[in-house]
């Protein structure tokens, strides 16, 4: 039997989200966005005030708030944005030169191919993800974190926008003013410094 109806004109539902609640903020979301900025800046302190300044920040844009996306995520979208300035902050000083790591020791020839950058395999770290059980894993963490403290500001940005963010070389390059050869100097240095750091409190090598 032939089905005469006619066919009905398909209209997407657009979802709106409720609107922001701004004294529910730091209950609801204040422990994961300090967890977000305290694995980028691995500062606790400086991680305290990103997360007052996304909160801040988001209250004055508040009417700004078209509920096209969740709270939670509109609030992450501004706490990235703060930690990108937090970079920014840091790194204005003058590039990395292109010398020895120190006056008498190694340069990064030492350590790294220059056909593509990667680690020599006399100097490659061991492995990190054969900890076993979740103990070790977190110390892996915690020790990572006080290493990453460590770095120079300019190396721990560019090593937070690359490894834990995962920002493309070229976005980095022009967020933080910086040429592809620095860049290029400042992730291998800092690869350098946080294994050094790392092997001494017993982890990366074999």
């Amino acid at each position: 039997m032939e089905d005469n109806r006619r066919a009905q004109p398909f209209f997407p539902v657009l979802t709106s989200f409720p609107a922001p609640e701004p004294r529910q903020w730091l209950a609801r979301y204040g422990d994961e966005l300090y967890r977000y900025a305290l694995a980028r800046v691995a500062d606790a302190h400086g991680a305290e005030e990103l997360v007052q300044a996304t909160l801040l920040k988001a209250l004055t844009a508040l009417g700004r708030f078209r509920g096209e996306a969740s709270e939670r995520t509109w609030l992450f979208a501004i706490l990235k944005r703060q930690v990108l300035d937090y970079y920014r902050q840091r790194v204005r000083r003058p590039e990395v030169p292109l010398t020895e790591l120190a006056p008498d020791g190694p340069t990064e020839a030492d350590f790294f191919e220059a056909s593509n950058g990667h680690w020599r395999a006399a100097q490659a770290p061991a492995s990190w993800h054969t900890a076993d059980g979740a103990l070790e894993q977190q110390e892996l963490q915690a020790a990572l974190q006080r290493c990453q403290e460590r770095l120079p500001p300019q190396h721990g940005a560019v090593f937070a926008l690359r490894f834990i963010e995962e920002r493309p070389a070229e976005e980095i390059c022009r967020e933080l003013s910086l040429s592809a050869a620095n860049y290029w100097v400042i992730v291998h240095r800092a690869k350098l410094q946080l294994r050094r750091c790392l092997e001494k409190h017993g982890l990366g090598r074999a």
